[in-house]
């Protein structure tokens, strides 16, 4: 990225998300979230009743602890991933609240003719980590369109689909899910409000000192290696 790039407001245009994309894909972790999956992740937290810190859904999003491959190089490349990351994070916000609706990043259909199966496995991702406070708007006969998130996640029946959809079903099948998030945004909004802040910044690191090396305590504050640090995700 180019030295000077500013990277603090509005929506990620199709090169940051490339490489956003770019170095997800590059993670060495078989839980790692794709894309797609982070966006459904952050869909879930965003749209929840509590808020979830940075420290605890960006391992989520890397599946565990960066492989040493994988880690920042620098405070520099840290915080520009991260910083696309929360631009991403506050572009769904921004569309959840001036809309109502927000429009998932998904693939291609897949194998089966389902589309947002990655973006449902990462909502569901994000609807465990606070799991009770979840439980009851799932169980709600009123919101049966949510159960369309698990069904395509294949948490409900991890055979589903038996056999190929149809164009028409998975587009529903999608639509159904879009609409669910919108529903739980504003079901939660309340709680969300007595809870705190709906999209808290994490502060960028900067570096004063000597540079940090890839073993030493990251500057976060984390307690974990640098290398294997967001270097933000501790307040």
């Amino acid at each position: 990225m180019t030295r000077g790039t500013t990277l603090t407001q509005g929506p990620l245009n199709a090169q940051e998300l490339g490489r956003l994309r770019e170095f997800l894909e590059r993670i060495n972790n078989d839980n790692a979230l794709s894309l797609e999956g982070m966006d459904g992740l952050f869909c879930a937290l965003i749209a929840g009743p509590e808020l979830v810190m940075p420290s605890e859904y960006l391992p989520a999003i890397w599946g565990g602890e960066l492989p040493d491959e994988n880690a920042f190089e620098s405070v520099e490349a840290a915080n520009e991933i991260i910083t696309l990351m929360m631009r991403h994070w506050n572009a769904i916000i921004a569309e959840l609240e001036e809309h109502q609706v927000y429009v998932m990043l998904t693939g291609d259909p897949d194998e089966h003719g389902l589309i947002g199966r990655a973006w449902a496995l990462g909502f569901m991702r994000g609807v465990a980590m606070r799991r009770r406070s979840w439980a009851g708007l799932f169980a709600d006969e009123n919101e049966a369109q949510l159960g369309a998130i698990p069904m395509v996640a294949g948490i409900l029946d991890p055979r589903f689909p038996t056999s190929p959809v149809s164009p028409e079903t998975a587009e529903q099948l999608l639509s159904w899910m879009g609409a669910s998030l919108g529903r739980a945004y504003r079901h939660f909004k309340e709680q969300r409000r007595s809870a705190g802040p709906d999209s808290p910044t994490p502060p960028s690191v900067r570096r004063t000192g000597p540079k940090v090396g890839r073993n030493d305590p990251c500057p976060c504050g984390s307690g974990r290696k640098f290398k294997h640090c967001c270097a933000i995700a501790q307040h």
